[in-house]
Parts: structure tokens; sequence; C-alpha cells
């Protein structure tokens, strides 16, 4: 049977159940799910033990600020550190070339992933395109459809489907079942395929397109089953409005929805106050409101200074940026800490801007834009380029091409 989930961090509570242990995944989804966890969620799973515990520590909405050690984001770092997985494959929603374009984009999006000792030399590109490296304890590849047809694979590889790979709420159908099935034959792989998601719920695939499970089921030859979980009901109205889904309503008229979530709902009023009416004075307000009460929402904090940046008031959108920052665990965290630093030499305090550019650059060593940022604001200053900013320079460029970094 194939386990079939409505939110895809569901799925390692199956992996628990089918006794992975160490497994090599390909998984095919429209995202990277793919955030390093927190070091209390780390924490709290290494003491786990059984299939309900883990279940258990699933977030029980589809929002990080939601109490839980892991979601539909990260959850196959949980996967990693409960030692179910080791190895992901992942097979991305695109038909995009191979192009020095294409690479930089890829790299850029994985860059503000906390990076793994040594990333820089266990980073590459194969002669296909995909990419190679090391993160959130894992061994990753990933691929383009074409790559990956054109790439050997292990056939003892488990297979994730999250259904959204095939249909977005936004683009539409952008890949076909036979696309699939032909993929996992052309490797061995079509009676590997253990779980499927629907990411309906999660806003990513059309409702309408929950006919693909019992499709694909159909093709494969398989059942399904899909167990019953303890979650939260979504606050829908307001998660509609929050994706452009409909014309949105004053944010006042969402507050029945959202206030049986506490602090979680005055966040997410928050986000409505800023995505739906502009206000990012009242989305602030709500945002401390929230922090009282121990919710500080990098997800807030986050949207307030990409307000004020984009007015180019950059003392504030630093100073949002920097409350969003928090462990850094969060791509959006890790996003923050480079834009405040940004800001703060947005606003003509160069030496001031130095130390955290450099500190991002050594902790995010793919991330080419700061490794450029951070050495030329070094040369300017006249300071002595370090050599390990300089070995960074010189490997970016062997990954990217010249001009990586200047």
């Amino acid at each position: 049977m194939i386990a079939l989930h409505e939110e895809h961090g569901e799925v390692v509570a199956s992996w628990t159940r089918l006794g992975y242990r160490a497994e090599s995944v390909v998984c095919f989804d429209r995202h990277l799910d793919l955030k390093p966890l927190s070091r209390a969620a780390t924490a709290r799973l290494t003491r786990l033990t059984g299939v309900r515990s883990v279940e258990d520590e699933n977030r029980k909405l589809p929002i990080r600020e939601v109490d839980g050690s892991y979601g539909l984001d990260d959850f196959y770092a949980a996967g990693a550190t409960l030692g179910l997985v080791s190895r992901l494959t992942w097979v991305r929603a695109t038909q995009e070339a191979d192009t020095p374009a294409a690479r930089r984009r890829l790299l850029a999006a994985l860059s503000v992933i906390a990076a793994e000792p040594g990333v820089l030399d266990a980073t590459r590109f194969d002669e296909h395109g995909a990419l190679h490296t090391r993160v959130c304890g894992l061994d990753l590849a990933v691929h383009t459809p074409a790559s990956f047809g054109a790439t050997p694979q292990d056939p003892a590889s488990r297979v994730d489907l999250d259904l959204d790979w095939f249909a977005d709420v936004r683009t539409g159908q952008d890949h076909r079942p036979d696309e699939l099935l032909r993929l996992l034959e052309g490797h061995g792989l079509l009676g590997n395929v253990d779980s499927m998601t629907y990411s309906v719920r999660s806003g990513f695939l059309p409702e309408a397109r929950r006919d693909l499970a019992p499709l694909l089921a159909a093709e494969l030859g398989r059942g399904t089953r899909q167990r019953e979980r303890d979650a939260l009901p979504l606050p829908q109205a307001t998660f509609t409005a929050l994706r452009g889904a409909a014309d949105p309503l004053p944010p006042e008229r969402y507050e029945a929805e959202l206030e049986p979530l506490g602090a979680v709902g005055t966040a997410l009023l928050g986000l409505l106050h800023l995505h739906t009416a502009g206000d990012f004075d009242e989305a602030g307000r709500c945002w401390h409101e929230a922090a009282a009460s121990g919710c500080r929402s990098s997800w807030l904090a986050y949207g307030i200074g990409l307000s004020h940046y984009g007015r180019r008031a950059f003392t504030q959108a630093g100073e949002w940026f920097r409350r969003a920052t928090g462990e850094r665990t969060d791509t959006i965290e890790v996003k923050s800490a480079f834009l405040a630093a940004l800001c703060t030499l947005r606003t003509g305090a160069y030496e001031e801007a130095y130390r955290p550019l450099l500190d991002f650059a050594r902790h995010y060593p793919l991330h080419a834009d700061a490794t450029r940022l951070a050495a030329g604001l070094g040369d300017r200053l006249g300071s002595e380029r370090q050599p390990w900013l300089s070995r960074q320079i010189d490997a970016q460029e062997r990954l990217l091409g010249n001009g990586a970094a200047a």
C-alpha cells in the first residue's frame, strides 16, 4: 500500500512505520522541503521512540509559528535526525535548461540553508547540470526531470511523490503522470513508490487535482492508505486571502477564525494587515503583541522589513530584519540576516556593515552575493582579504564560472 498524506510532513511517521533506516529517497516535489531543525527540535527528536511520538511532533498547521519539531518544509531534516533518510534526490518541477544563469539561481536557493563543514568541497555540478552537495545531514542531489532521466540511480531508492509536482494553483499543470512513470520505469523504480502527498491544505495543489492519487496508484497497480491525523482546522479565509486567491476583506473580518490560535493568530492577523491592506504600522503592532505572548514571527517581521526596504527606509527595514533573524533555521531568517547587513550598508555605515557581511559570508559559503559584497567592501575599507575568503571566491568561481564573486 502507498501511504497517502494531506501534508508532506506526515511522511516522517510513514517512514517510521515502514522501517526506514538511512534510506536513499527520490522525491518529486515542486519545493525543496529541506530547512534545518532548531536546536530544541533536534534535541526532542533524538529522544523519541515509536511512531506515535514521531507523529505528535509534526506541526498541526502548515506554518512554522505553530508548536512542533518539524512540518511540511523541514521534515527531511527530521528524517535525517531520526536516522530514517541519509540521501535525498530531489527532482524539481521544471523544464529549465542547464545554463549558467540556471545554476546561479539554484545555488542561490540552496545558499540560505545552514551549511555543513566543508560544504564548498562537497558541492559540484555534474555533466548533466545536476547539483550535488550536503546539507541538513543529507547527501543531496538536485535534478531536473531531464538530468534525472540521464543519470544512473540507485535501484534500491525509495520514492516519495508530492502531487504538486504535477500541478500548482498558480501555474496549472506542468508535468503529466506518464512523464513520471517513464522516469521511474527507466530506473527500475516503479515498484519503489512508498508515499504520496496531496498538498492541497498547504495551498499548492489545486483541489480539483486530488484525482492524481488514485490515477497514479492504478497505473502502479497499488492501493493507498491515508491515516487520520490530529491536525488543527485551517483558518481557511485567512489563508485564502494571504494566497491572493480571493478579494481580501478588511483584516478585522478575519479575527473570529484567528482568535482560537492565540499569539499565532495575532501574527497571522498582522500578515493580513500587511498583505491585504498595506498597513505595516498595524502589522508591527500585531508582531509586538504576538511576541509578548511568545510568538516572534519571522514570517511577519520579514514581510514588514521588505515593506520598509521597498520604500528605501533602510534603518526601519534593518530593525525588522534583525527581529526576523532568530536562530537562522528558517531560510527567511537567513535571508533576513543578510538583508539586515545590507540595510546597514545602504545607510552608508560601511564599517558597521562590514563585520556582519563578513560573518554571514563565512557561515553561508555558497552565498555568492554575500561573498562578493564582503570582499568588495573589505577592499574599499582597506582591510586585508582573509585567506578563507579568497579560497571561497575561488571555489565559487569553479562552481559558477568567473564573475561569481569579485
